[in-house]
């Protein structure tokens, strides 16, 4: 039975290049892969915030950690937490309210420190539950404590090789792996140790775990694209498992409304915390009319995504992806 006709969804950005691929255009100037390589570039790399992005100068900069900590020590300048051991690590960070199939996903290469390694420097008393971030631009969240002193947890200060750019947070963001935007703050100024506390988007009614559903986006083609009778077509994409799932093990994809289903290529990939980009070569048949492409995958997990959602422990999985095409005759 044919899938709901109505649903059309929006690709994601072509990302970065790190990784050498076959430029070659099609006929119409669409890239035969999008994402086009595994980094997106900083310049591209989405932009979602609750006003405008603080601008700080870092000679003004200080961050304090304060709350139920065992001892004070001063406030932090960029320079001490530089000067402190660091790690580079690949993430893909994923918007709260991207709906399957939307721009607001981007993967980069962040450097930073561990937060713990900060927190063990004032000492955390034993009533402490949440770490709380407080940043230059109002916003304000909270992660259990237990997150904030996960070796994957990371105080970020450069994107991709250069200084963490204004609109991403600069001079330093939080990367809390497995959640959403909400909880991966920027423009942070102040880390409070606490018993408890209601963030910002919590108080509007917004999940207040927020972990990252698994996901898996077609960028090409692209909605509506006319694709040629007899030709054919290279169907790409994205697919994230949010680093609840041990990583992505499969990504497959159907032009039948899902009758079949075909194994694409992992074409690019890094650690479980950053998507994985795909590659399906299709022997368009030829025979015109419409048609729907979806794409799902498969985690190490054993999770395989399904057409309205499944429950997943620890998160669920959304839909998988649909793109409505048509194939015209030559």
């Amino acid at each position: 039975m044919k899938r709901r006709s109505f649903i059309k969804l929006t690709a994601i950005s072509s990302a970065g290049m790190v990784l050498p691929i076959n430029l070659e255009l099609l006929a119409d100037k669409t890239p035969l892969l999008k994402p086009l390589t595994l980094i997106t570039p900083n310049d591209e790399f989405y932009i979602l915030q609750i006003d405008k992005p603080a601008k700080i100068e870092q000679e003004n900069w200080r961050l304090v950690i304060s709350g139920m900590v065992e001892k004070f020590v001063p406030p932090f300048t960029l320079d001490s937490i530089k000067g402190m051991e660091s790690v580079e690590t690949m993430r893909t960070l994923k918007c709260i309210g991207d709906p399957i199939g939307t721009e607001q996903m981007g993967n980069a290469l962040w450097k930073g420190v561990r937060l713990r390694d900060v927190l063990e420097k004032t000492g955390i008393k034993d009533e402490v539950k949440v770490v709380v971030f407080i940043c230059a631009d109002g916003y304000h969240t909270a992660i259990p404590l237990e997150d904030a002193l996960h070796q994957d947890t990371i105080l970020a200060y450069e994107m991709n090789g250069v200084p963490l750019p204004t609109e991403h947070g600069f001079p330093i963001r939080l990367l809390n792996p497995g959640h959403y935007g909400t909880k991966n703050p920027k423009w942070i100024v102040n880390i409070q140790l606490a018993t408890e506390h209601e963030s910002y988007w919590e108080k509007r009614g917004w999940d207040p775990i927020a972990n990252i559903k698994l996901a898996t986006v077609i960028g090409t083609p692209t909605p509506d694209q006319e694709i040629v009778a007899g030709s054919k077509l290279m169907i790409s994409g994205a697919a994230f498992d949010g680093g609840h799932h041990n990583g992505i093990k499969i990504v497959e994809v159907s032009v039948d409304y899902g009758e079949t289903w075909h194994e694409t290529e992992i074409w690019a990939k890094d650690s479980p915390l950053a998507w994985v980009l795909w590659k399906w070569e299709w022997n368009v048949p030829r025979n015109s009319g419409p048609v729907e492409i979806y794409a799902r995958a498969t985690t190490n997990s054993g999770i395989t995504q399904d057409e309205i959602g499944i429950i997943a422990e620890p998160v669920d999985a959304v839909g998988y992806h649909t793109v409505d095409a048509i194939v015209v005759d030559p």
